[in-house]
């Protein structure tokens, strides 16, 4: 277990140092570019739809909301 802790923990201190912070406006934009980007949804979801996924959740006693 404790080989496994350490690879979790090499692994989450790598995600942590590609961080980069915002140092300017031109950062943030660049960071919303990216986001728009990526694969999703092409709208978020109506909040109604999001109260009846966490019902579901909890329905099945799963946590995947």
């Amino acid at each position: 277990m404790s080989a496994w802790l350490r690879a979790a923990a090499g692994e989450r201190l790598q995600r942590r140092q590609q961080r980069r912070p915002f140092r300017s406006p031109d950062d943030v934009e660049a960071f919303f570019r990216e986001c728009d980007a990526l694969d999703g949804p092409p709208s978020e979801p109506d909040w109604e739809e999001h109260l009846a996924a966490i019902d579901e959740s909890r329905r099945r006693g799963t946590t995947d909301t």
